[in-house]
């Protein structure tokens, strides 16, 4: 039986076997490069040789993830520069020389790995300026500080290389004292630009970031704090390489903060399956919606499914933006992410803001865990589509009927009116140019007959449509019904216009309401008012009769209802016994 051949655990993929080897790698080197330190200090050799492969092995892993990968990269450089810091330790050659230089190039690699993060550019000017300025003081200084000291003034040995082109005591500690507080500007001015990204970024992004803008405040205020103490005359080397040490431990803490953002990323996507479950049960579109948004931290995000011919919102309404067959492009500062069934149909596109597209594992993660929800959510969102059709086929044919009343109304009495009054008048002279008698009476017969004939005509013309109401509106038209009321009514109503289908609406709903308080309330007196205001129309007529008003189906409140939603409005009756009855009828804002 052959042996079963080695394979690695999950958790030590390739990526973790490179960020391993790099750690280690680093580490060799920091050893070879302060070896002559490390024998007689094996208690800080043990610590720096740790935080130094600790370092370049999270940089590695970050360098390996889909988000950081240039700070990655940047924290190795920063880690390669850290073990050549250690150069000093051999104080001879050009072994000093390259340990300054390495120390610059250690902290301006980590502030630039800082600001490449999470995208991987220098996001805005602030940032291109930092690191313009850290190359030109950290590297640029340092030439000039060499340039003007002895290595001993540096803690050195005399013998060790050192490119002193015009040595003076004097240059040397000024240009220390502008070195350091050229160092502490650019502290200063990296945490401000970290700070200034907060409100840009979303939610997502900032729970990541503070943790890391912290880590670096804690991290530069301990290494400056450390260096000032090298600002003193009498320097020796056992004091420079405790700096590099303190230092060194200090600045572990970032490329740990950032792997620490990390871990809490993929952590999130493990758990966003149970998170997603519970928060979209009992499922419901809305429920949905709302469950993404919470957990992907984004007030902001909407969700339309598809519904057979195009998309919809979570309300059933179509998305204008989405009706054709594809995923619609992405809007300024937002990110469309398309969602397809396993058979590769449309499902959803879920529109988030824009900084999500770096988060798109955790949106992966989200959506294949309500996958099931998003497949009910769309045949309800299906549904409420057809529903919300119909509504829309419903409201068109109250518009049109509205239209048609009133064009029927203008007919009767522009047309028929006026040919059955131009026939009256024929008639009177018919009966005065008559020499009979009974051609006469016939004669005055027709014509009072026609006379009540067009009376009827302008009942059933103002019974269609008012012209007062078409003329002057709702408040006029109202008058004039509340004049003929057999009780009095008090009436509490807008001087405005509104559309034609809404004051027709509103018109007739509110004379059934006033005929059914006469009628069957007994009332002795009516209060009518209709408020506009931001979020609609509301109209009551409120009586003091009888009260214990039942709504019944095919009764004269059953059509008014109808009628009212199919404006998308409602009817609401408070009517308790002997307490009188308040009819409220609210309409959406005509807009």
């Amino acid at each position: 039986m052959s042996p079963v051949p080695w394979r690695p655990p999950l958790w030590l993929g390739a990526p973790v076997r490179r960020a391993l080897c790099a750690g280690a790698a680093v580490a060799a080197g920091a050893l070879a490069c302060g070896w002559p330190y490390w024998r007689a200090q094996p208690a800080a050799a043990a610590v720096t040789l740790a935080c130094c492969g600790g370092f370049a092995a999270a940089g590695g892993l970050l360098a390996a993830g889909r988000r950081g990968r240039r700070t990655g990269a940047a924290f190795i450089v920063a880690a390669a520069a850290w073990a050549a810091t250690w150069a000093a330790a051999w104080n001879a050659g050009a072994g000093p020389l390259v340990s300054v230089f390495a120390q610059s190039v250690f902290f301006t690699a980590i502030g630039i790995g800082v600001l490449l993060y999470p995208g991987g550019r220098l996001d805005g000017p602030a940032a291109r300026l930092w690191t313009a300025a850290a190359v030109v003081i950290m590297v640029g200084g340092q030439a000039v500080l060499c340039a003007v000291s002895r290595p001993r003034w540096n803690g050195f040995a005399a013998t060790a290389a050192w490119p002193a082109l015009h040595p003076g005591h004097e240059a040397f500690e000024a240009v220390q004292r502008v070195m350091t507080a050229l160092m502490m500007a650019l502290a200063g001015a990296l945490v401000i630009i970290l700070l200034a990204r907060l409100p840009r970024i979303g939610r997502l992004d900032r729970t990541l970031t503070v943790p890391v803008a912290v880590t670096v405040t804690i991290g530069v205020a301990g290494a400056l704090a450390i260096q000032g103490t090298l600002l003193r005359a009498g320097v020796e080397l056992d004091d420079v390489l405790r700096v590099y040490l303190v230092q060194g431990i200090f600045a572990t803490m970032v490329p740990l903060a950032f792997l620490g953002t990390a871990l809490r990323t993929r952590l999130a996507e493990l758990t966003v399956a149970e998170r997603m479950q519970r928060l979209t049960d009992p499922v419901s579109v809305e429920k949905v919606r709302d469950a993404l948004r919470s957990v992907l931290r984004d007030d902001t995000l909407d969700l339309w499914l598809w519904a057979g011919g195009g998309y919809v919102d979570v309300a059933g309404r179509p998305v204008d933006a989405c009706l054709d067959d594809t995923a619609p492009g992405d809007a300024p500062g937002r990110w469309r992410h398309e969602v397809r069934t396993s058979g590769g149909e449309p499902l959803a596109t879920v529109d988030a803001a824009a900084v999500l597209r770096d988060h798109e594992p955790l949106v992966e993660a989200a959506l294949v865990a309500g996958g099931r929800a998003l497949e009910t959510a769309r045949l309800e969102a299906a549904a409420q589509g057809n529903l919300e059709r119909a509504r829309d086929a419903r409201e068109l044919l109250v518009r049109v009927q509205a239209a048609e009343r009133e064009r029927l109304a203008a007919d009767l009495q522009h047309s028929a009116q006026q040919r059955l009054r131009a026939l009256e008048g024929m008639l009177a002279e018919l009966e005065s140019a008559a020499a009979d008698p009974r051609a006469r009476e016939q004669a005055r017969t027709c014509r009072r007959e026609l006379a009540e004939a067009v009376s009827e005509l302008d009942g059933l013309a103002r019974g269609v449509h008012p012209a007062i109401l078409a003329d002057a509106g709702l408040a006029p038209a109202m008058g004039l019904v509340a004049a003929r009321a057999a009780v009095p009514v008090r009436l509490d109503l807008p001087a405005r216009r509104f559309p034609p289908e809404f004051e027709s609406t509103l018109y007739f709903a509110l004379c059934e309401a006033l005929t059914n308080a006469v009628k069957h309330a007994r009332a002795g007196s009516i209060e009518l008012s209709v408020r506009p205001g931001a979020g609609g129309i509301v109209a009551e007529v409120r009586d003091d009769g009888v009260g214990g008003v039942a709504p019944s189906a095919g009764g004269g409140l059953a059509g008014l209802t109808d009628r009212v939603r199919a404006l998308r409005g409602d009817v609401t009756v408070d009517s308790p016994p002997g307490e009188g009855t308040t009819l409220r009828i609210t309409l959406p804002d005509p807009g």
